[in-house]
């Protein structure tokens, strides 16, 4: 009886072990937690596509960032899966035949988190010009793309929710000329994203005469377009400022 007393403890204790493991292979509740949050708006980036759409992303430090708050600093890692590869190419703006890229990277990442199965997806990075910097960046750019598409498959606090399918439909459809709303939707979107950058609609009309030579109200899709990758990019380059500001007042 002793003998089936104490089999009978060991039994539990390893029944117990097993559930603890068990327990120990999920992610747990506080990142749980953390990942079903809603994405800070301040850590969402925007850039101007080639037809005057306005992207929505976060960058690569931003999704860092995200990853070492939510799984903790030595909870997760990427690693790059094999070669990154690359290929000469030659893509040229169809509208204008501006040259746009000579080459692409392509690397694979796979992302492990702690009590969980490993992610991997892959990215690219395309090379502006055939110069050292230009193949050095997108390179690294390449790595990047796929970190940040690995992470995507934890969900919103990686930008999952920023990604619209119609997007990749629109980008490769063929151009059709803009109607007048749209023209007068892209003339919105440079008045607004001039007030975010707290500049008045009458000095963003000015701007805007003094950079193209004609009235915002008469520019066409072309500049309109460049005007919105602008003013995006000058957003950007303003919010990432402050957010790194902001990471090293935390860190101190």
């Amino acid at each position: 009886m002793e003998h089936v007393r104490h089999n009978s403890r060991a039994a539990g204790r390893l029944m117990a072990r097993r559930a603890s493991n068990a327990r120990a292979e999920g992610l747990p509740r506080r990142v749980l937690g953390l990942l079903a949050e809603p994405l800070d708006p301040g850590l969402v980036s925007e850039r101007g596509a080639r037809d005057g759409r306005l992207l929505q992303y976060i960058e690569g430090w931003a999704a860092i960032n995200q990853a070492n708050r939510i799984f903790g600093h030595d909870g997760w890692g990427g690693e790059v899966v094999g070669e990154v590869i690359y290929r000469p190419m030659s893509l040229a703006d169809p509208a204008t035949d501006t040259p746009l890229a000579v080459g692409m990277y392509t690397a694979a990442v796979r992302v492990t988190v702690r009590g969980c199965p490993a992610r991997s997806d892959a990215g690219c990075g395309f090379v502006a010009s055939d110069t050292p910097e230009a193949h050095e960046a997108a390179y690294k750019g390449a790595v990047t793309d796929a970190l940040k598409r690995a992470l995507r498959h934890f969900g919103d606090q990686f930008g999952n929710g920023l990604y619209d399918r119609r997007n990749v439909i629109d980008a490769v459809s063929p151009a059709a000329p803009a109607s007048d709303a749209r023209l007068e939707e892209m003339r919105r979107k440079v008045l607004k994203l001039s007030e975010r950058l707290g500049v008045e609609e009458i000095d963003a009309r000015s701007w805007a005469e003094e950079r193209y030579h004609r009235p915002l109200d008469e520019l066409g899709e072309q500049p309109l377009a460049d005007a919105i990758r602008s003013l995006a990019e000058q957003l950007n380059a303003r919010n990432g400022r402050t957010a790194k500001r902001g990471g090293n007042r935390k860190a101190a």
